[in-house]
């Protein structure tokens, strides 16, 4: 089952999202549409590429999967809800899916690129754009940690009345030209906002979470779920807190786009969902967990040189089941209501949720769901973790 792997670069943080009134006015002067978005329509640009080109090398421009981890399977989430789709037959969306990160309406891209013109003491509203553009490329790339708030940031999408055909914060069930789709987190999702959480107390989460949620109650019960309360040692309020980020953020995500496919009947046997629990024995800080990309290791097999034989296994049951999956093969064989579990200790599984309520909690995030507010938990963990605007 032969593939060939194209990869690419495309625009990120400010250079690549950077939206609002200001640059609409001017694309739309020059005869464009839209606002910002720019990261997007560089991978458009590359999907257009490969329609081109691949057959040029042995490719068929007719099977052409798209697979992305963490911004990566957030970006493909975006194009599948884009108005003009680039051209892919199969999609694989790894610790990430469109709300994730989200979308902005052109009001908040418009607080938000005043907030980066202030910070290079740039009038916004006298020749901004020019002034910007001479601002050196990595002078505004070492400059975004501080105008984003966090170590890093992709970039917020805009809500420009262009690039969508649907809103990307919603849960999105796949488009019908689709031909398949997996979706899948890993345990430790939350341990990547392990640094922005660190001054963090019980009152400031709470405080946080109550700014974007209807009731104190809700929020409360958020809270309660997830064991978080007062009288927690810091390392321990820190670890639920991040578990609760990894769950909003990427895990009860991939849950409900799995549970509004079954209920519409949408993909039906072209839907794989996995989830990745095996821990990384890589001396770091990251020891002992399934960290967010851990999963990556060994889907490429990077560091198989240091790895025991049920790990190399593993690599090669892992890599074997995306290659089938770009070959248009199941990658594993799975019944509706189940996912393949990766680990740990280089196991593989498929469970129902049943069978792996004890690890995952689906009870939990079924208690959440069933509050009505869990968009608004969603917005107050990415405030949290992200501290945007």
């Amino acid at each position: 089952m032969p593939i060939i792997c194209v990869n690419f670069n495309y625009r990120v943080g400010i250079g690549g999202f950077l939206a609002g009134s200001r640059i609409a006015h001017e694309l739309q002067n020059d005869g464009h549409a839209g606002s910002g978005n720019f990261g997007f329509t560089d991978q458009q640009i590359a999907f257009d590429w490969v329609q081109t080109y691949i057959g040029s090398f042995g490719g068929d421009a007719q099977r052409v999967t798209a697979v992305g981890e963490s911004a990566g399977g957030i970006s493909i989430s975006n194009q599948l809800v884009a108005a003009n789709p680039p051209v892919f037959n199969r999609a694989i969306c790894m610790s990430g899916l469109s709300p994730a990160i989200p979308a902005w309406t052109m009001e908040q891209h418009d607080r938000f690129f005043e907030t980066v013109c202030r910070h290079f003491d740039i009038d916004p509203d006298v020749g901004a754009l020019e002034k910007l553009r001479a601002v050196p490329q990595q002078e505004l790339a070492n400059a975004s940690p501080a105008i984003q708030g966090v170590p890093s940031g992709t970039g917020n999408p805009c809500l420009d009345g262009w690039f969508y055909r649907g809103d990307p914060r919603e849960i999105q069930v796949p488009p019908s030209w689709l031909e398949g789709l997996m979706i899948g987190d890993t345990y430790h999702e939350g341990i990547i906002f392990h640094i922005n959480l660190l001054d963090e107390t019980y009152s400031s989460i709470r405080r946080v979470l109550q700014r974007h949620i209807d009731t104190d109650s809700e929020t409360d019960k958020i809270l309660a779920a997830y064991e978080i309360s007062e009288d927690l040692e810091q390392d321990v309020l820190l670890e639920r807190v991040e578990h609760m980020c990894g769950d909003a953020l990427f895990k009860v995500l991939n849950y409900v786009t799995a549970q509004e496919c079954r209920r519409q009947g949408i993909l039906q046997d072209k839907l794989f969902l996995y989830h990745f629990d095996q821990r990384s024995r890589i001396q770091n800080s990251f020891e002992g967990t399934a960290y967010h990309a851990h999963e990556l290791l060994y889907l490429f097999g990077n560091l198989e040189n240091e790895m025991d034989e049920s790990e190399k296994r593993m690599v090669r049951e892992f890599g074997s089941a995306w290659i089938r999956f770009v070959n248009g093969v199941a990658p594993w064989d799975e019944g509706e209501g189940k996912w393949m579990v990766w680990g740990p200790d280089s196991r593989r599984e498929v469970k129902t949720e049943d069978e792996d309520e004890a690890v995952r909690n689906y009870t939990r995030m079924d208690m959440v769901l069933a509050l009505g507010s869990w968009r608004q938990w969603l917005a107050g963990v990415d405030a949290l973790v992200n501290r945007r605007q």
